[in-house]
């Protein structure tokens, strides 16, 4: 009898635990208040201290400096994004201001949070979850801010339902910025530098919450792709193309880039493999805060997602 590849055998656990969320979500077990609860607990409590616990590891000046170049690394991929994004979002001449918006955001963040941890941690193992979390760490410096102009576009004016909002950018960039996961982030990359060992009887229970995080956020994804709304936008040529940088072209790029800095192991996988996850899935909220085409970015990320189920063992 054939075994599947361990990339592929994972892949399949998790579309398993994702055909449960579907299920869930048809069923009207978990949908509207009770999924955006269950998506907030993941966000603020499980993946937290998933991240903590990857980071609680020995100090050793290598794995520092592996750290420091990670995070150059992510510094240098972002960097890079941006005029990639700009220059294939030139090809969209039909394409309103609000929807090119989108499709720029789509092509620059990937979902690392709800799909990244989960899969790197099933393929690449535990130990990778410490190198993700800080290549991590620009996503969200950058989603809130310079993403946010991509979504607004040239507007300068908060749009908020449709209605311009005063002074709310500012205010809602710094409040984001200041989320458990960033800060996570940032609390277990100082208890790295520093030798700092979380206590029993808390490093167990930090333990246990954060294995639980790949679970549920696949149960999340899932749940999600059944309350998703996208009839209309299927048969729209830029979704295709958007979906197929995200997923091929832009990981590849990564992968190339990343061969010629002579990098390899999890100094290679970490990136190529986070560049490879489908359309960040506050896409959509930023879309609905700021104005931007919230039907395209549903559009974007639920596509995205489903494909994403055969691109990523690939990649």
């Amino acid at each position: 009898m054939a075994i599947l590849p361990p990339s592929f055998e994972q892949s399949v656990i998790l579309f398993l635990l994702m055909a449960v969320g579907f299920a869930a979500g048809k069923t009207g077990l978990l949908k509207g208040d009770t999924l955006k609860a269950l998506s907030r607990f993941l966000l603020d409590f499980t993946l937290p201290a998933l991240i903590v616990v990857s980071m609680q590891r020995p100090f050793t000046a290598e794995l520092r400096d592996q750290a420091l170049r990670v995070l150059g690394l992510s510094a240098l991929v972002y960097g890079a994004s941006f005029p990639l994004a700009y220059a294939i979002s030139s090809l969209y001449r039909r394409a309103s201001p609000e929807e090119i918006g989108v499709h720029r955001f789509a092509m620059c963040f990937s979902n690392v949070s709800f799909i990244g941890f989960p899969v790197a941690e099933a393929v690449l193992g535990r130990e990778s979850l410490f190198m993700v979390s800080i290549y991590n760490i620009p996503f969200q410096l950058l989603a809130f801010s310079v993403g946010i102009a991509l979504i607004t576009g040239k507007r300068q004016k908060n749009v908020v339902e449709g209605r311009p909002v005063a002074g709310r950018r500012p205010l809602h960039a710094l409040k984001a910025l200041a989320n458990p996961a960033i800060l996570s982030a940032f609390v277990g990359f100082a208890f790295f530098l520093l030798s700092i060992r979380v206590p029993e009887p808390f490093s167990s229970a930090m333990e246990l919450l954060g294995e639980t995080t790949t679970p549920l956020a696949m149960v999340v994804i899932g749940a999600s792709l059944a309350a998703a709304r996208i009839r209309g936008v299927a048969g729209n040529p830029r979704l295709w193309l958007t979906t197929a940088y995200r997923l091929a072209g832009f990981p590849l790029v990564v992968y190339a880039g990343a061969r010629v800095l002579g990098l390899e192991g999890l100094e290679l996988a970490v990136p190529v493999l986070i560049a490879a996850m489908p359309v960040a899935a506050n896409t959509t909220i930023l879309a609905g805060v700021y104005g931007g085409d919230t039907v395209s970015a549903s559009a974007l990320v639920f596509m995205s997602t489903l494909i994403s189920l055969v691109s990523i063992p690939l990649i």
